[in-house]
């Protein structure tokens, strides 16, 4: 172990984790927006209501063209009704410097609609999930936070009773969020019988692929469109090494982890988050096997040795948890993608792509290259949730919040976007260019609700704004997505919590130094495995085999 930790402290470098080139929120951030309200998601109704005596509603429609729009009465809530109270909200991205002003703009369209002032504390990438669970352990009254199956874990902070259960406030305050959201989506918030959070409709249906720089497939010919693995990519890597020195040839962080993140493209999904031991092969959705053991994990990580020793990684990828520098700066010359519409399909509706690469550098275009394809598992469509905290004291009124990012398109593209004229400006009736030095720039469409209401920006492509075809590709191939055999089945941690923080712990320092390929797989898996054995991950996964068969013969 002391070896280990040498290794890793030679690699270390001081990083922030900020928006990842993952897109579509499986992970981390889907920057690939193409949003705008659908005329199917949008036709929603603002029913802020009052705890127990406001009972109207603010109507959010969609005009003609698919674009949302509220026509929302300022007094739809009878806000006089109301006591004042303060709402603190924890979310997760980059620092932002003018975060006070979206948050003043903000309370202004909030105030009037609920009598709520909203506390935003953003928290960065790299040390959200330290500080929820600091947050949640001391008690601390928050109102609401963001949470997932890969961040401030969902699942394992139900099992603690950080969440409050909430059918009874969604089905009074939030009956129109409900109704926007597909049913598949809400099955996987749900821990035995009871909601706990609210799903974001967002790009969730998981495919996977790559994205390479134009301007390097182009000049040296590369045959993009013939990747079908993640191994395809070596000779592509090695032509860039040897002919591009101011690149890096593989983006690669910790959220960006292959393995963790494209389970379907090793032939799994995961059950609950997809570090925990216990995954379900996708040919044979009945046994459940530790993932870490398999034949798939072995030779990804010989291959990423592989690439390591080349000097295809950068050195400091084993601790590194965010390369949005590198994104912005145009150095990652590849890097794998979450990809629910790729270049292809995009040309094919005769769109205009720019690639996901742009939304960090609009001078980088990328082609975006889908090889597996799209499916709704569990974790992803729990991938992005926002939950009222068991503690909080003010739930009726978090709620009434929850519904609004919903459901009125300002409120959603005011905490999207921030202050129009300051960090982005208008260059159509629903598409927007952000201000990289306004001072706040998320680029976090799929975090705050439902994404159909947002605008489109420099990422989306051009014509995507076009009565909503955009929106339209994502939303549909969300609402008709190919199910997992397993998707609805939730494991409950709570009786192999210990277990869980054990193999937490081995994972936390072992996993990325193999998986990055930053120290020899064949000496330290075994390691690793036996670790993983001592703290519990046979009891995990037996756990998991249990509750799955209890769940099918439920289901059937």
């Amino acid at each position: 172990m002391s070896n280990v930790k040498s290794k890793l402290s030679k690699l270390s470098a001081v990083c922030l984790l900020s928006t990842v080139l993952l897109q579509g929120c499986g992970s981390s951030n889907d920057n690939t927006s193409s949003a705008n309200g659908s005329s199917d998601a949008a036709k929603t109704n603002n029913s802020a209501a009052s705890a127990d005596s406001a009972n109207s509603t603010n109507n959010a429609t969609a005009d003609s063209s698919g674009n949302a729009s509220s026509n929302a009465s300022d007094n739809a809530s009878e806000p006089a009704k109301l006591d004042h109270v303060d709402l603190t909200y924890y979310f997760v991205n980059s620092p932002q410097a003018d975060i006070a002003s979206v948050e003043a703009a903000l309370n202004k369209l909030v105030e009037p609609k609920i009598n709520a002032t909203i506390h935003l504390k953003l928290v960065d990438w790299g040390a959200y999930d330290e500080k929820m669970k600091l947050v949640n352990a001391s008690g601390e009254p928050y109102d609401l936070a963001f949470t997932a199956t890969w961040t401030n874990n969902f699942y394992q902070n139900v099992a603690n009773g950080a969440f409050a259960p909430i059918d009874d406030l969604i089905d009074k305050y939030a009956p129109d969020t409900k109704a926007g959201v597909p049913d598949m989506f809400w099955k996987t918030v749900k821990v035995k019988g009871k909601t706990y959070g609210v799903p974001n409709f967002q790009q969730a249906t998981a495919g996977y692929g790559y994205l390479i720089q134009k301007t390097i497939a182009d000049k040296y010919k590369l045959d993009w469109k013939s990747v079908k693995s993640l191994n395809d990519l070596t000779p592509f890597l090695e032509t860039i090494k040897a002919n591009e020195k101011s690149l890096i040839p593989f983006g690669y962080n910790q959220v960006q982890d292959p393995f963790l993140l494209a389970t379907p493209m090793f032939g799994y999904e995961a059950l609950g988050d997809t570090k925990t031991p216990g995954w379900l092969s996708l040919q044979d959705g009945s046994k459940v096997i530790n993932q870490y053991e398999t034949k798939a994990f072995s030779d990804y990580i010989h291959m990423m040795r592989d690439w390591y020793t080349k000097g295809y990684l950068r050195k400091d990828a084993a601790t590194l948890k965010d390369n949005t520098a590198d994104a912005k700066a145009g150095k990652d010359a590849i890097a794998m993608g979450q990809i629910d519409i790729d270049t292809p399909t995009f040309e094919a509706a005769g769109l205009k792509p720019g690639g996901r690469m742009s939304n960090f550098n609009k001078d980088v275009q990328s082609y975006d290259l889908q090889f597996v394809k799209p499916l709704l598992t569990t974790d992803k469509a729990a991938a992005t949730i926002t939950a009222i905290s068991a503690n909080s004291p003010n739930k009726e009124r978090a709620m009434m919040f929850i519904n609004l990012l919903n459901t009125d398109p300002e409120i959603y593209n005011t905490i999207t976007w921030g202050v129009e004229g300051k960090h982005y400006k208008k260059v159509a009736d629903n598409r927007i260019e952000t201000i990289k030095d306004g001072g706040y720039q998320t680029l976090s469409p799929w975090e705050f609700g439902n994404m159909t209401q947002t605008l489109y920006f420099e990422g989306d492509p051009q014509g995507a704004e076009v009565n909503g075809v955009g929106t339209k590709l994502w939303a549909d191939l969300n609402r008709n997505a190919t199910p997992s055999s397993a998707l609805g089945f939730v494991f409950d941690f709570t009786p192999v919590k210990t277990e869980k923080a054990n193999c937490d712990a081995v994972i936390d320092e072992l996993y990325y130094a193999i998986a990055s390929g930053s120290v020899d797989p064949d000496k330290y898996l075994p390691q690793f495995i036996d670790r993983m054995k001592k703290a519990g991950a046979d009891k995990i996964i037996a756990e998991k085999q249990k509750q799955l068969d209890e769940w099918r013969a439920a289901n059937q």
